[in-house]
């Protein structure tokens, strides 16, 4: 607590021996000279007031309609609408999904044919997972270990749509009334209590008259600062319009777009490592066996063994660029309304509403001398003089709401301390030697006053004049 250090900044005088005073008095009882009280304070009069800005409240709310004080217009007025209808779509060629499918290994297929070359498990030999009936056009597609066969696919989309656009022209005019809150206020006159803590010393005392001194901290309990709700902004607008012709253009579009590339499905065969086991005398690779039961192979071709298992598949994409092309024909049609255009009306009402709320929080360091009589052994007459630092805290809280949904919410705390004096006088009945009840009251000087704005709700909070106390106190 940021108070608590102040606490401290007196108590090295308060500890230390008196020094001698200048005209010779007797001694102070230093038995009991310590006192601890605790109690409760009362300081009434505090006051508050607070003003909403109607029109920063439905600013900050978004629900102006339009700016002013609101007022009417008319001239000639024009209104456009938008048709957009999908007439139909085809799509031709083969989907990257087909060539997908059709590159990829399936326990199911004996043959796949690429774009150079194809791979065909029937060889005669009828050994799984192998073959010599395969044949690829060029050696150059073995790379990194694997054959490197080809399959290209393109689609086309063609739709068309027709879009219509429809332009109304014609006479309008608007008129609006705006009401903005005018009595947007809150005040209040509360009073704060809260709990105080004093430590004393007497440092000077006779047979009827003695001087204490000592620090004090008082904390109050939240005060309801204002509260101030209402209408801050109403508005109706009311539009009429007066059609005397429309135009109507129909636009029809045909777009193409094609989607193409190639899969690549990747035959890994590591025990190719000497291209003159597999490539050809013509540059390609594979046998190319025409019938795989009088096969007539031409010379110069080899009959590497083909692996075709399922691990020795792997397939990717090359997608080439998607090109799009459109091509439009419009066509534009007049009618004119004359005098019998049909008059339209729309009405637009809007409302926006505050809520502002305000809490203020108080602490209070004090410092001072108590000169006191002693009328009887048991009730003492004390006199209350010091300096005063009160810290004050107001947290605001503005709900601003349009057409009853909330719309947004405000919050800000605003806070300063204070420096005054006191003087008051109190009265103190011992009950024992240690245990006494004091009761009192005391006249607080000028303070200045703390100022708040949220920037909708603005005020200024004034402290309380005088103050009043009881407590219970303890001599050591």
């Amino acid at each position: 607590m940021r108070t608590l250090p102040l606490l401290f900044l007196p108590l090295a005088a308060m500890a230390a021996e008196p020094a001698a005073p200048a005209v010779r008095l007797e001694p102070v009882d230093a038995d009991p000279a310590w006192r601890i009280s605790a109690g409760f304070r009362a300081a009434p009069g505090i006051k508050t007031s607070a003003a909403v800005d109607a029109r920063a409240a439905a600013a900050a709310a978004g629900g102006v309609l339009r700016a002013g004080r609101g007022g009417s217009s008319s001239g000639a007025g024009s209104s456009t609408s938008v048709k957009t209808e999908v007439l139909g779509s085809t799509t031709e060629g083969t989907t990257e999904a087909d060539a997908l499918e059709a590159a990829a290994f399936s326990p199911d297929r004996t043959r796949w044919d690429f774009d150079n070359g194809y791979v065909d498990l029937d060889d005669g030999a009828n050994r799984e997972g192998e073959t010599q009936n395969w044949h690829f056009d060029s050696a150059d597609d073995f790379v990194d270990g694997a054959v490197r066969a080809r399959t290209p696919f393109a689609t086309t989309t063609t739709t068309r749509t027709r879009t219509t656009k429809t332009e109304t022209v014609g006479a309008s005019s608007v008129s609006l009334r705006e009401e903005w809150g005018t009595d947007l206020r809150g005040s209040s006159d509360e009073t704060a209590c809260g709990v105080e803590l004093r430590l004393d010393r007497t440092v000077w005392e006779n047979e009827d008259f003695g001087l204490d001194v000592g620090v004090g901290y008082a904390w109050y309990d939240d005060v309801d600062a204002f509260s101030v709700r209402g209408r801050a902004y109403s508005a109706v607008a009311t539009e009429k319009r007066t059609p005397s012709g429309s135009r109507v253009t129909t636009t029809e579009t045909t777009t193409e777009k094609t989607e193409s590339g190639t899969v690549v499905t990747s035959l890994s065969q590591p025990e190719f490592t000497d291209p003159d086991d597999y490539v050809n005398a013509d540059g390609s690779m594979g046998g190319a066996v025409e019938d795989v039961y009088e096969p007539v192979i031409a010379d110069g071709t080899l009959m590497p063994v083909l692996t075709v298992t399922e691990d020795c598949f792997s397939t990717s994409v090359e997608r080439n660029p998607v090109k799009t092309s459109s091509s439009s024909k419009a066509s534009v049609s007049e009618s004119g309304a004359g005098g019998g255009g049909r008059t339209s009306s729309r009405t637009t009402r809007r409302t926006g509403d505050v809520r502002s709320e305000g809490t203020l929080s108080l602490q209070e360091v004090r410092f001072g001398a108590r000169p006191f009589w002693k009328a009887t052994p048991w009730l003492a007459v004390r006199a209350d003089l010091g300096i005063l630092a009160t810290y004050l805290e107001i947290e605001t809280t503005t709900r601003l709401s349009v057409d009853g949904a909330p719309a947004a919410t405000i919050r800000k705390d605003d806070d300063d301390w204070t420096l005054g004096g006191y003087a008051g006088l109190s009265l103190a009945a011992a009950a024992t030697d240690r245990l006494e009840f004091s009761l009192g009251a005391e006249a607080r000087f000028p303070h200045k006053r703390l100022r708040f704005d949220d920037g909708v709700v603005s005020g200024r909070v004034g402290l309380a004049e005088w103050s009043a106390f009881a407590s219970v106190g303890w001599r050591f």
